[in-house]
Formats: C-alpha cells, sequence, structure tokens
C-alpha cells in the first residue's frame, strides 16, 4: 500500500462478473470452521497475522446455541504499488450439539495505488509519465499478480470446501 493522503487506485475484482464467492453449509462442528478461515488464509495466501484484521466479531450464545458473524479483511503486499486485498465474511449458528448452518462470502480484488502528493506528482507530464510507464513495464507484471490472485483464490475456494466435507 502507498502511504500517501492522496493516490490514484487502480482496482480490480478478481471475480468481476459476482465479485462475492458464497459457500453455505449445514453439518456439525461448524466452530471449527472459523479456524480453518483463518489459517487458510494465513498459509494460502501467505498473509502475515499482522495483516489479517478482524473488523467485526460477534459471538453471542443465546437459548437455543450460538449465534456468529465475523469479518475480516486480508492484505497481502505484493510490490511497492501492488496488493491483494481479501474481504471475508462469516455467519452462522450452531445449537448445543455443534450442529448448525454457517454462511462464507469472500471477496478477492487486486489493488494498484500510485501516490499523488507532491506537486510533482499532480502535474500533466508525470501523469504521461507514469502512465507510459505502467503500459510498457508495469501492465505485464499487473496481470501476472491478477493470476496469481485468481489462482490463490481458487485454492483458498478448494480448501475451505475439502475441510467442510471432511466435517460431515
Amino acid at each position: 500500500m502507498v502511504w500517501a493522503a492522496t493516490k490514484l487506485v487502480i482496482f480490480d475484482y478478481v471475480y468481476p462478473t459476482y465479485q462475492w464467492v458464497v459457500i453455505e453449509h449445514e453439518g456439525k462442528n461448524i466452530d471449527l470452521i472459523y479456524k480453518k478461515v483463518r489459517e487458510a488464509l494465513h498459509e494460502i495466501f501467505r498473509i502475515p497475522l499482522d495483516n489479517l484484521q478482524e473488523r467485526e466479531f460477534d459471538w453471542k450464545k443465546t437459548e437455543k446455541g450460538e449465534e456468529f458473524t465475523v469479518r475480516w479483511e486480508a492484505v497481502r503486499q505484493l510490490d511497492e504499488f501492488s496488493y491483494i486485498r481479501l474481504e471475508v465474511d462469516l455467519k452462522g449458528f450452531m445449537n448445543k450439539e455443534k450442529v448448525g448452518r454457517i454462511r462464507i462470502r469472500y471477496r478477492p480484488a487486486l489493488l494498484t495505488e500510485y501516490p499523488q502528493d507532491t506537486f510533482w506528482q499532480q502535474t500533466i507530464l508525470y501523469e504521461m509519465l507514469r502512465r507510459l510507464w505502467h503500459v510498457i513495464f508495469y501492465r505485464k507484471k499487473r496481470n501476472e499478480y491478477f493470476q496469481l490472485a485468481r489462482e490463490l483464490a481458487a485454492q483458498f475456494d478448494a480448501e475451505l470446501k475439502k475441510f467442510i466435507e471432511a466435517t460431515r
């Protein structure tokens, strides 16, 4: 991520047609999926635990069992300008026998940021040179990053589905 007050952001969802990938499951040991999602984010995307932020964590005990909502935002830095951002939502219910339902939603995106803070960075000449550099040199690298993000998202999806099947 570029640390700048003003920046130009190129933002691409990895799955542009439907953005959110949804996995729903009903079965036992629903609480284990929370740990698996966190572990998969760390291992598959190689996201340091410092860059894995729980934006929301609400785990309530009710008369019928436990209800929970968890929201993560994970960032994997690729280089000085680009990073993969992954938003993950978990929402579910589990009765006292640890049987319940869960809904996992995730949305991976590739972002590239260019700083626009200084007077020089805001000039038309700088923008023309930056655009030329981006088209000639950086576009190929960004396409590689996009492909990497797609592969990692597919691997994340497969890992979660495999774990869910194993808990049935």
